[in-house]
Protein backbone atom coordinates (compact mmCIF):
# COMPACT_ATOMS: atom_id res chain seq x y z
CA UNK A 1 0.00 0.00 0.00
CA UNK A 2 2.77 2.42 -0.88
CA UNK A 3 3.94 2.83 2.67
CA UNK A 4 0.97 4.92 3.41
CA UNK A 5 -1.04 4.14 6.49
CA UNK A 6 -4.72 4.49 6.20
CA UNK A 7 -6.73 5.25 9.26
CA UNK A 8 -8.83 2.31 10.39
CA UNK A 9 -12.15 2.22 8.77
CA UNK A 10 -15.09 2.39 11.05
CA UNK A 11 -18.25 0.78 10.04
CA UNK A 12 -21.37 1.78 11.81
CA UNK A 13 -24.33 -0.46 11.67
CA UNK A 14 -27.60 0.86 12.86
CA UNK A 15 -29.49 -1.83 14.69
CA UNK A 16 -32.94 -1.49 16.11
CA UNK A 17 -32.78 -1.59 19.84
CA UNK A 18 -34.80 -4.54 21.10
CA UNK A 19 -35.49 -5.46 24.69
CA UNK A 20 -33.87 -8.70 25.82
CA UNK A 21 -35.80 -11.73 24.66
CA UNK A 22 -37.44 -10.02 21.64
CA UNK A 23 -36.80 -11.13 18.10
CA UNK A 24 -36.78 -8.82 15.11
CA UNK A 25 -40.32 -9.98 14.25
CA UNK A 26 -41.76 -9.09 17.63
CA UNK A 27 -42.72 -5.63 18.73
CA UNK A 28 -41.68 -4.55 22.19
CA UNK A 29 -44.53 -4.42 24.66
CA UNK A 30 -45.14 -1.94 27.40
CA UNK A 31 -44.92 -2.83 31.06
CA UNK A 32 -46.59 -6.11 31.89
CA UNK A 33 -50.26 -5.56 32.60
CA UNK A 34 -51.87 -7.42 35.45
CA UNK A 35 -54.48 -9.90 34.21
CA UNK A 36 -58.07 -8.92 34.86
CA UNK A 37 -59.81 -10.87 37.61
CA UNK A 38 -62.43 -13.33 36.36
CA UNK A 39 -65.97 -11.93 36.28
CA UNK A 40 -68.13 -12.58 39.30
CA UNK A 41 -71.63 -13.98 38.68
CA UNK A 42 -74.39 -11.53 39.56
CA UNK A 43 -77.07 -14.25 39.67
CA UNK A 44 -77.95 -17.85 38.75
CA UNK A 45 -80.84 -19.40 36.83
CA UNK A 46 -83.08 -21.90 38.60
CA UNK A 47 -86.34 -23.80 38.12
CA UNK A 48 -86.37 -23.58 34.32
CA UNK A 49 -89.50 -24.74 32.57
CA UNK A 50 -90.05 -24.70 28.82
CA UNK A 51 -87.86 -22.84 26.33
CA UNK A 52 -85.50 -20.54 28.25
CA UNK A 53 -82.52 -18.99 26.47
CA UNK A 54 -79.60 -16.76 27.36
CA UNK A 55 -77.47 -14.35 25.40
CA UNK A 56 -74.10 -13.65 26.95
CA UNK A 57 -72.88 -10.06 26.84
CA UNK A 58 -69.86 -11.28 24.88
CA UNK A 59 -71.86 -13.42 22.41
CA UNK A 60 -73.93 -12.71 19.32
CA UNK A 61 -76.19 -15.75 19.50
CA UNK A 62 -78.85 -17.00 21.91
CA UNK A 63 -78.26 -20.41 23.48
CA UNK A 64 -80.28 -22.84 25.57
CA UNK A 65 -80.19 -22.11 29.30
CA UNK A 66 -79.76 -24.72 32.02
CA UNK A 67 -80.40 -24.89 35.74
CA UNK A 68 -77.78 -23.23 37.97
CA UNK A 69 -76.25 -21.37 35.02
CA UNK A 70 -74.35 -18.29 36.31
CA UNK A 71 -75.40 -14.91 34.93
CA UNK A 72 -73.02 -11.99 34.53
CA UNK A 73 -73.37 -8.26 33.87
CA UNK A 74 -75.12 -7.49 30.58
CA UNK A 75 -76.31 -11.09 30.01
CA UNK A 76 -79.90 -11.41 28.82
CA UNK A 77 -82.49 -14.10 29.60
CA UNK A 78 -85.62 -14.73 27.57
CA UNK A 79 -88.51 -17.10 28.05
CA UNK A 80 -90.76 -18.19 25.23
CA UNK A 81 -94.54 -18.43 25.57
CA UNK A 82 -95.46 -20.85 28.37
CA UNK A 83 -91.89 -20.99 29.75
CA UNK A 84 -90.65 -19.74 33.12
CA UNK A 85 -87.44 -19.36 35.11
CA UNK A 86 -86.07 -17.84 38.29
CA UNK A 87 -83.12 -15.47 38.47
CA UNK A 88 -81.61 -15.76 41.95
CA UNK A 89 -79.23 -12.96 42.95
CA UNK A 90 -76.28 -13.31 45.30
CA UNK A 91 -78.15 -11.50 48.10
CA UNK A 92 -80.99 -14.05 47.93
CA UNK A 93 -83.53 -11.90 46.10
CA UNK A 94 -85.40 -13.76 43.36
CA UNK A 95 -86.99 -12.62 40.12
CA UNK A 96 -89.55 -15.04 38.64
CA UNK A 97 -89.85 -14.74 34.86
CA UNK A 98 -93.14 -15.62 33.24
CA UNK A 99 -93.63 -16.66 29.63
CA UNK A 100 -92.64 -14.35 26.78
CA UNK A 101 -90.27 -12.31 28.97
CA UNK A 102 -86.93 -10.68 28.27
CA UNK A 103 -84.67 -9.33 31.01
CA UNK A 104 -81.12 -8.09 31.22
CA UNK A 105 -78.76 -8.47 34.15
CA UNK A 106 -77.53 -5.10 35.43
CA UNK A 107 -74.75 -3.28 33.63
CA UNK A 108 -73.26 -1.95 36.82
CA UNK A 109 -73.32 -2.67 40.50
CA UNK A 110 -74.85 0.67 41.46
CA UNK A 111 -78.36 -0.46 42.39
CA UNK A 112 -80.13 -1.88 39.37
CA UNK A 113 -80.15 -5.66 39.47
CA UNK A 114 -82.37 -6.48 36.51
CA UNK A 115 -83.85 -4.62 33.55
CA UNK A 116 -87.23 -5.85 32.29
CA UNK A 117 -87.34 -5.34 28.54
CA UNK A 118 -90.50 -7.37 27.89
CA UNK A 119 -93.00 -9.48 29.78
CA UNK A 120 -93.89 -10.04 33.41
CA UNK A 121 -91.65 -10.60 36.39
CA UNK A 122 -92.45 -11.17 40.06
CA UNK A 123 -89.71 -10.23 42.49
CA UNK A 124 -89.54 -11.56 46.03
CA UNK A 125 -87.23 -10.98 48.95
CA UNK A 126 -86.96 -13.60 51.68
CA UNK A 127 -85.64 -11.08 54.20
CA UNK A 128 -86.80 -7.59 53.17
CA UNK A 129 -85.06 -5.98 56.16
CA UNK A 130 -81.64 -7.06 54.88
CA UNK A 131 -82.20 -7.51 51.12
CA UNK A 132 -82.93 -5.08 48.34
CA UNK A 133 -83.67 -5.37 44.66
CA UNK A 134 -83.85 -2.77 41.94
CA UNK A 135 -85.87 -3.41 38.79
CA UNK A 136 -85.70 -1.08 35.80
CA UNK A 137 -88.15 -0.97 32.91
CA UNK A 138 -87.92 1.21 29.80
CA UNK A 139 -90.00 3.84 31.62
CA UNK A 140 -89.36 3.38 35.36
CA UNK A 141 -87.04 2.11 38.07
CA UNK A 142 -88.33 0.56 41.29
CA UNK A 143 -86.15 -0.08 44.33
CA UNK A 144 -87.73 -1.97 47.13
CA UNK A 145 -87.32 -4.20 50.12
CA UNK A 146 -90.62 -5.98 49.65
CA UNK A 147 -92.51 -7.94 47.00
CA UNK A 148 -92.53 -6.22 43.60
CA UNK A 149 -94.80 -7.17 40.72
CA UNK A 150 -94.45 -5.87 37.17
CA UNK A 151 -96.66 -6.54 34.18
Amino acid sequence: MNGRRWPPLLFMVALATLPPGCTADEKPRGPAEAPLPPPVPRAHLRDLSGDVQIKRAVADEWSAARDELPLYENDKVRTESGASAQVVFANGSTVHLGGDSLVGIAESKLRTDVTVLRGRVDATLEKPATQSLSVTTPSATVRAGRKIEFQ
